[in-house]
């Protein structure tokens, strides 16, 4: 049987398929991955996002202490959900206190006092503590800067 060459015509007109078949293929992927998005993508807690935990292992009025680039962060289990603030006293720097029982985070350096949401109750500390964004993706709660930290 005669043997079947590969002339200059046919390889360029199966590199052109390949190519063709290929970016086919991408822009069929792009078409899905943006009408179905992973749940990861979709949330508005960014990238960068940390880990807290499972939303039940955190009772209503508990909160815990995490890291998020750096910066130690209370996450509090409100009646009206998650709540995340900075740790770091407006005043001074120092690391808070969340008070379950008063409700209240405290500072242990100037007595500085702030409400559930970070708002300034009493002491030196003029203004609130800052927010971070809470979410519970797949059944996991994250913590992330609602804003990008300026270096």
């Amino acid at each position: 049987m005669g043997e079947r060459r590969t002339t200059r015509r046919s390889f360029l007109g199966r590199l052109l398929q390949g190519t063709l078949l290929a970016g086919v293929a991408a822009v069929a992927g792009s078409i899905v991955a943006y009408l179905f998005p992973a749940a990861e993508v979709s949330s508005a807690l960014g990238p960068r996002r940390v880990k807290v935990g499972r939303p039940e292992d955190l009772p209503p009025g508990a909160g815990k202490l995490t890291l998020v680039d750096d910066e130690p962060v209370w996450v509090v289990h409100l009646s009206s959900g998650f709540v995340g603030i900075s740790a770091w006293c407006t005043h001074k720097g120092c690391t808070i206190e969340w008070q379950e029982q008063r409700r209240l985070f405290a500072c242990p350096c100037h007595e500085g006092l702030f409400d559930e949401r970070g708002n300034v109750v009493s002491g030196l500390p003029l203004r609130p503590l800052t927010h971070f964004r809470v979410g519970v993706v797949r059944s996991v709660l994250y913590v992330s800067r609602e804003q990008e930290r300026q270096v």
